[in-house]
Order: C-alpha cells, then sequence, then structure tokens
C-alpha cells in the first residue's frame, strides 16, 4: 500500500534532506511550509502544502490523509505548545509522529531522569527542548525519536569564513560528535515508510569527535589551502552575521557549551547508527570534500 508521509520544516537543514530522501526512493511525500517561497525551494516530486503551526486547522489539514509525520522543532519561543498541539493532532488522526531533536535517552527511568536534569542544568536553554523530547516519546502515536548530534552542516553557515582560511567554530579539544545529515535522512526515512521500525528513542552520531583544530586541517585538505582554527576568537561577532533572532541565541548557547565542554563520541551511538545505515556512517572528510567540491562550482 503506498504511504504519504508528512515533513515538517522541509526546507529547514533536517527536513531537506529527509524529502530529498524520500523523493529520491519514490515515496509520496508532503512537505508543510509556511509560504510559497519557501516552497520554491521544494525538489520536484515533493507536494508543498501551506500552513503555519501555530495554526490547528492548517495542522490538522496537513496530517489528514498521511500515515507518519516528522516533526523538527522550529527555534520559536513558543516552540513547547507547537510541538504539544503537533503531537496531539496525530494521537486524534492516527499519525504516526517521528521526532528529530533534543533528548536525553537512557537505560532506565531513573538514568533518563538523572540525563535529562544534568543536561538541563548543563544547557539550560534546552529546556523547552528537553520537555518536546519526553512529550514526543510518551506520545501515544507509535513514537520514534531520533537525537541527532551536532551537524556537519552547520560549517555552511561559516562557509564565506572557511573559503577565506578560517574556521571560527568553537569546538572543545576532547571534540564533539558530528553527523553527516545525509546519513541521518537515511535513518530517519526509514522510520517514515516501514511500519515494522520499532517506536523508541535513538541517537544518530557521526563516527568520530571532531575538535576544533582537527575541523580546521579538515578544510585545509579538502581545499587545498591553509585553513586556521580561530574557535577562541570572536566567533559570535561571525554567528551574528550569518543567522539571527532564536536561532541566532540558541546557537550562541550551544557553542559556548561545546566550545568549554565539547560532546565526545559514545561508541555505543556509532555502533547503533551503523546498524540502522547498514554501513559506517559518513566520515568529517569526505563531507568536507564533498562540500569543497560543490562550492568550487558555485
Amino acid at each position: 500500500m503506498e504511504m504519504t508521509v508528512l515533513v515538517c520544516g522541509a526546507t529547514g537543514s533536517i527536513g531537506a534532506p529527509v524529502v530529498a530522501e524520500l523523493v529520491r526512493h519514490g515515496h509520496p511525500v508532503r512537505a508543510l511550509v509556511r509560504d510559497a517561497s519557501r516552497a520554491a525551494a521544494l525538489p520536484a516530486g515533493a507536494d508543498p502544502v501551506y500552513g503555519d503551526l501555530r495554526d490547528p486547522a492548517a495542522v490538522a489539514t496537513a496530517l489528514t490523509g498521511v500515515t507518519a509525520a516528522l516533526y523538527v522543532s522550529p527555534h520559536d519561543p513558543d516552540e513547547v505548545a507547537m510541538a504539544e498541539r503537533f503531537a496531539a493532532t496525530c494521537e486524534r488522526l492516527g499519525v504516526r509522529l517521528i521526532f528529530a531533536g533534543v533528548y536525553a535517552d537512557g537505560r532506565t527511568a531513573l538514568h533518563r531522569w538523572a540525563m535529562r536534569t544534568l543536561f538541563g542544568l548543563m544547557v539550560p536553554h534546552y529546556r523547552g527542548k528537553l520537555r518536546i523530547g519526553v512529550r514526543m516519546i510518551s506520545s501515544t502515536a507509535r513514537p520514534v525519536v531520533f537525537a541527532v548530534t551536532n551537524f556537519y552542516q552547520n560549517d555552511e553557515i561559516v562557509r564565506e569564513d572557511i573559503l577565506d582560511g578560517r574556521y571560527p567554530l568553537p569546538a572543545h579539544p576532547k571534540g564533539l560528535n558530528r553527523v553527516d545529515l545525509r546519513d541521518a535522512a537515511v535513518i530517519i526515512t526509514r522510520a517514515m515508510t516501514e511500519p515494522e521500525f520499532p517506536s523508541g528513542g535513538y541517537t544518530i552520531a557521526g563516527p568520530a569527535s571532531v575538535g576544533g583544530i582537527e575541523a580546521a586541517r579538515t578544510w585545509s585538505a579538502a581545499l587545498g589551502r591553509p585553513v586556521a582554527y580561530e574557535g577562541d576568537g570572536d566567533w559570535q561577532a561571525v554567528l551574528s552575521r550569518r543567522l539571527s533572532g532564536p536561532k541566532l541565541e540558541d546557537f550562541k548557547r550551544s557553542y559556548a557549551f561545546l566550545g568549554r565542554h565539547g560532546f565526545a563520541t559514545s561508541p555505543a551511538d556509532v555502533a547503533a547508527t551503523t546498524r540502522l545505515l547498514g554501513r559506517p556512517p559518513r566520515a568529517y572528510a569526505e563531507y568536507a570534500r564533498d562540500m569543497a567540491s560543490a562550492w568550487s562550482v558555485c
């Protein structure tokens, strides 16, 4: 039976590669966007539907007739209320709920509680996002919840700086786990289109931790010219030139944390991601080479 799926945030960091992966495999996909200007970025084969996540009627219309829906929480002050509305509508209409965002997992209920409490104390601006993750995993809509580690694609925000020979995003020397969103899209597409995909929480991880100096060296090799690590400099001003609003504030706080503490790779998460992909996750160097090639023809 042919299944139609819905992707929210269909032109965003996670939604766009998921839509591309769904279309590539010929799955009927409905893409929720706020206006026609955003729909222009969708690939051929994606069916745009227009609506705002604050509008209950628009959410219900978008979800009517689909079998599964991907929800990615936007950077918005109303993020918790919007997520609740979306989850409740999925439950009412019998739509399977797939979520990609902040989620603190654990082996037991006590372990999960401890992880969420600690994470909330360390990164207080994520407390709302943690609440969303808890709501999603406790949904009655057969939920699949994905915690996606730091994206390789975040480097595209600072593309001009990298091309000018500077890597400005801070990362602790012990590194942070990073993942290619093309790999995340493969796994999320499976969850959306395979009814037998088990409900539960999953971490989508890259193969290794990447520190700031290593990131700069990787880009040097990919571009064939020197790139210096400048994550100890005025990286907040760099982000302010590229982002705005709540997204800018989220990125500033997140990278301040990552610069101080890092976020090391978990071998168990890498092994689990490898099983879901059926192959090892893409290396950071492969992503950098792909982007260096793409940027050279732009």
